[in-house]
């Protein structure tokens, strides 16, 4: 159960490799500094279902000793375990924190779903199985080119996961901007932000969105959220 003197929720996503991370604990830190009580969280979470997922990415699931190929993973089962461990992560995490007033920063939420899922699976279906979770106050995207953030997942790893090839963060990224689209028309507070330009303006920009989502400014919404059917405008218009 919320209470209305509840801290704000804020998330933060992007395509693999634009920086998320980098900005969650940027704004962790400098909140903290502040004297404001934070928590920095991430999906997928370090749980049951969290650990399972991350296996399924990197492609080390094992199945009665045998090492099951990525394509024999059907994306509907996928999505159902990222809105399993996201139900486990908003009970047992994300709501008490901001009910004894500590503001909470997830490295990725519901949006992440919708746009990596969605590319296989319909986004109504996806709003569906996620429709109980609790809308954040702000959503902060990064959008950052998609050949930049390969880069950095080069440098950064050695094997690439499930979503990490430049053509398909491509694709992510777009389906990314076409989602957001169809929530903000839905009502939700997301705030696009050029991550191509210094780490230091990024940040920059993300706090004064942050500054506006103070806890004073924030109001209750119910984890009941229900599920609205797309019009066929608005499905449309998503396709754009």
């Amino acid at each position: 159960m919320m209470q209305s003197n509840r801290a704000p929720f804020i998330v933060i996503e992007g395509i693999d490799g634009s920086g998320v991370s980098t900005q969650a604990e940027r704004l962790e830190k400098k909140l903290r500094d502040e004297g404001r009580e934070v928590y920095l969280t991430k999906e997928p979470t370090d749980g049951p279902a969290g650990a399972m997922i991350r296996l399924v990415l990197a492609g080390r699931l094992v199945h009665q000793k045998d090492v099951l190929e990525l394509q024999s993973f059907e994306p509907h089962a996928l999505a159902l375990l990222f809105a399993a461990d996201r139900m486990d992560h908003l009970h047992t995490d994300i709501i008490p924190k901001l009910n004894i007033g500590v503001t909470v920063i997830s490295d990725r939420y519901y949006l992440s779903s919708y746009a990596f899922q969605g590319l296989d699976v319909d986004l109504e279906w996806l709003q569906g199985i996620n429709s109980h979770c609790l809308r954040p106050d702000l959503t902060i995207f990064l959008n950052v080119n998609s050949a930049i953030c390969y880069k950095r997942i080069q440098r950064r790893r050695w094997h690439v996961e499930l979503f990490e090839e430049q053509a398909k963060l491509e694709e992510v990224r777009k389906n990314y901007l076409r989602v957001i689209q169809h929530l903000i028309w839905q009502g939700e507070n997301i705030v696009i932000i050029d991550g191509n330009q210094p780490i230091n303006v990024i940040y920059q920009q993300i706090f004064r969105e942050v500054e506006k989502t103070s806890p004073k400014n924030t109001h209750i919404r119910s984890p009941q959220l229900g599920f609205t059917k797309m019009s066929a405008e608005e499905s449309e218009a998503t396709k754009g």
